[in-house]
């Protein structure tokens, strides 16, 4: 039931919304609640102190849209350092950090940036065209579903035991599939101007990996702080990081692919 109804209201959302009714119903679910349970990832266990984090993402977010800001730097900055934080995952330590305060700060800056990032771009993308905030979810659901279906069939070596004991190789390569496969046939039906099926299937291709990644990344953030889920905030289904730690990846990154590609 939760998840039919976040996926109702998000498409209602999506294509009945103006872009700035939506920014503001984004801000409330990634900046505020997202920013609430990134500052518990970060180590912060006062929620008054994590529902202020929250508030400061949201108070940011419209900053930047009352400024007229340009948008294309600070997502790109945000793909830097999601890239950053792809090469960390080979890295990290699945252990409390040995210095708490100091983490818990660069976690903070760090989340922080990225849950903006993810807002940013997933308004720009909503207000270009709804279908292509379409076109990304499937990419983000094709490559999830089919890695859950392609490592439950071949299994074989894992792919971030550490991080994530029950995702294996042999997904990853089925999402990535499944998301190529996926996007191109939503690519020729839905009705928005898009670049021709090779350049989709190849955007496609990276967008799931990051997505993956971005699983990665916040399942690590959770190991180290010795939580099995960011929040108990949507019911059956953990926190709204735990729903949307991939589209948090994947948006800044389609949000430059539609503004460099000519997509709307």
């Amino acid at each position: 039931m939760t998840a039919v109804v976040l996926a109702a209201a998000g498409l209602l959302a999506v294509f009945f919304l103006p872009p700035l009714w939506f920014a503001a119903a984004a801000a409330g679910l990634l900046l505020v609640a997202g920013g609430w349970e990134a500052a518990r990832l970060a180590g912060l266990t006062n929620p008054a102190l994590r529902w202020l984090f929250g508030l400061v993402l949201a108070a940011a977010g419209a900053s930047m849209h009352l400024s007229n800001m340009p948008p294309v730097p600070f997502l790109a900055a945000a793909c830097l350092l999601w890239l950053l934080g792809f090469a960390w995952l080979g890295r990290a330590n699945t252990q409390k950090p040995a210095r708490p305060a100091a983490t818990a700060v660069l976690k903070l800056v760090a989340t922080g940036w990225l849950l903006l990032a993810a807002w940013l771009g997933l308004c720009l993308v909503q207000a270009h065209s709804p279908w292509l905030v379409v076109l990304m979810l499937v990419i983000i659901a094709a490559a999830d579903t089919c890695a859950y279906f392609a490592g439950r069939r071949f299994g074989g070596p894992k792919l971030a035991p550490a991080i994530s004991p029950g995702k294996t190789r042999s997904g990853a390569a089925g999402g990535l599939i499944g998301a190529a496969l996926f996007a191109t046939l939503a690519a020729a039906v839905l009705p928005a101007r898009l670049p021709a099926w090779p350049v989709v299937t190849a955007v496609a291709l990276v967008l799931a990996a990051i997505s993956i990644g971005g699983d990665l990344f916040f399942s690590l953030l959770k190991r180290q702080g010795g939580l099995k889920d960011s929040s108990a905030l949507l019911p059956g289904h953990g926190g709204i990081l735990d729903r949307f730690d991939s589209l948090a990846a994947v948006s800044p990154f389609f949000a430059l692919f539609v503004c460099y590609l000519g997509a709307s």
